[in-house]
């Protein structure tokens, strides 16, 4: 079934549209007295130098926002290309098992941003949290994962331009 917008585009288009943008792959986590909640999210970025501040984004439904508005923090982890399978766990809701540190990063991850919750807004089926990094944990060196088309992809070197034809 197919949804139209009041602009005349419906889900599927625009969902085929958005398949065409590269992102990245991170996982977004709490650690709360139940223990570590996490979700995959590739909508993040960010949004602020000074103060340092992220945004991201997250389905109105999700486990993990539940309970990151209720600890009022929360840890982004920037998945690398060795990771395909914990970013897939994590969007099941699947996180029992895999490794997180006390700040809920993800074990081997490329960095970790630990955020304390300032601000949410809801947009559509989503709502946008805002978050002050208020630590950031480098990691492991490594490529990252990356999400387009529909499928996970590896980042790879654009060919140097070879000398001016004369």
């Amino acid at each position: 079934m197919t949804q139209s917008g009041t602009e005349g585009v419906s889900a599927l288009e625009f969902r085929e549209a958005m398949s065409r943008w590269a992102s990245g792959v991170a996982v977004v986590s709490v650690r709360d007295a139940d223990g570590v909640a996490a979700t995959t999210v590739s909508s993040f970025s960010s949004l602020s130098l000074t103060p340092p501040l992220i945004v991201l984004a997250l389905q109105q439904s999700s486990r993990t926002l539940k309970r990151v508005e209720a600890a009022r923090r929360f840890s982004v982890s920037v998945l690398s290309t060795t990771q395909r399978d914990v970013s897939i766990r994590c969007a099941k809701g699947e996180a029992e098992g895999l490794v997180f540190d006390e700040e809920s990063f993800v074990q081997d991850s490329l960095v970790g941003l630990a955020c304390a919750l300032l601000d949410v807004h809801r947009y559509g089926d989503h709502l946008l949290l805002v978050g002050r990094v208020e630590r950031i944990q480098r990691g492991v060196d490594g490529e990252p994962l990356l999400y387009w088309n529909r499928a996970y992809r590896a980042l790879t070197a654009h060919p140097e331009p070879g000398p001016a034809p004369k």
